[in-house]
């Protein structure tokens, strides 16, 4: 009987059988009757004569995205060793240090060689500003996918990238990979309801926003407000530049070309998780007068539920004609406190 029970296990109290990958130097853990030693593999216990494995589990390595990974490093100029000083190395790059990749060299060249484990291919892939399934696919060809990623002179960056020798259009098209895009598209898509103060007045003005697409390397919107009593829609590109969103936006008179900063709800969690979802931010437009002061503004822009059996551009058409009916709030009026509290008050990501 011990010779039996030896290719299995060990024998406890009440005919328990304890399998051996349970059993420490001077630990013994009762588990549950098995019906035989017979069926004592089947129960998942090991045989005394097998090697017990010791130290850490093994991972599950995925070898065709390591090469992969090999390769995009080589294509974008990285460098992953010993040579942690140079502004080539991966420890110097800002999306790897974002994406929360390995910082051993060791252990980034054992991803490589052996394989990525299970448990970083989506923050590789992420990082390389591509989709996970192709990361891991044999028939994906890395050299085409990040050629066409960072193309630069395709017509797809928007023409205000110019100059700045390399260094702006790489970097712009890093900030907004096609991934990145995508995830933020998926928080940011809806129509906003936004009210903004001019420096120095104390109107409360209302506008509409709706982030209607996603493009290479950003995201597209429209707008409307009322000015002097006339309609302004706009156009604009929302993009990202390290932790913040930027807008350019262009009204149809082309006349006032604006620009607005935000923070980058992607960089902070608390942001990301708001509810219903609200923004603040800075702006700066043309005054459209003679003068030709420039505006600067704050404003507050909050997402809209979108009721049922109602698209995004029938909100949006709602929201128009509601600021065309009422496009500001004067001091006094009954929304103008809460709504004067709400666009001022600092910003602390904790909302």
């Amino acid at each position: 009987m011990c010779n039996e029970v030896s290719q299995c296990g060990l024998l406890g109290r009440n005919n328990r059988l304890i399998p051996l990958e349970f059993l420490g130097k001077s630990t013994v853990i009762r588990l549950s009757a098995v019906d035989s030693i017979e069926n004592a593999s089947e129960a998942g216990y090991v045989s005394m004569k097998a090697k017990i494995p010791s130290g850490r589990p093994s991972l599950n390595r995925n070898r065709v995205a390591g090469e992969h990974l090999r390769i995009a490093l080589k294509m974008l100029g990285k460098k992953w060793r010993r040579d942690v000083e140079d502004t080539r190395h991966v420890l110097n790059w800002e999306s790897w240090i974002a994406c929360g990749l390995p910082r051993s060299p060791t252990t980034i060249d054992t991803d490589i060689r052996e394989g990525i484990p299970e448990n970083r291919i989506a923050d590789y892939a992420h990082c390389l500003g591509i989709m996970p399934e192709l990361f891991i696919s044999p028939q994906t060809d890395m050299v085409k996918v990040l050629a066409d990623s960072l193309s630069t002179d395709d017509g797809r960056t928007p023409s205000m990238v110019l100059g700045y020798k390399e260094a702006f259009p790489k970097r712009y098209v890093e900030h907004n990979r096609q991934s990145y895009m995508q995830e933020l598209f998926a928080l940011m898509n809806g129509v906003y309801r936004m009210h903004y103060v001019l420096q120095g007045v104390e109107l409360i003005h209302r506008c509409t926003v709706w982030v209607y697409d996603v493009e290479a390397y950003r995201l597209l919107l429209r707008g409307r407000f009322s000015m002097f009593g006339a309609e302004n829609e706009f156009n604009g590109n929302m993009f990202r530049w390290h932790n913040n969103l930027h807008v350019h936006y262009l009204c149809q008179n082309e006349m006032e070309l604006g620009y607005t900063m935000t923070v980058d709800p992607l960089r902070h969690n608390l942001v990301k998780r708001r509810s219903p979802f609200w923004l603040k931010g800075q702006g700066l437009t043309d005054r459209g007068l003679a003068d030709n002061i420039p505006i600067i503004f704050t404003y507050r822009m909050e997402m809209l539920p979108l009721p049922d059996g109602m698209t995004h551009e029938g909100l949006w058409r709602q929201e128009c004609k509601a600021v065309l009916e009422q496009p500001f709030f004067p001091p006094g009026s009954p929304e103008h406190g809460a709504l004067w509290a709400q666009v001022l008050s600092p910003d602390d990501l904790l909302s």
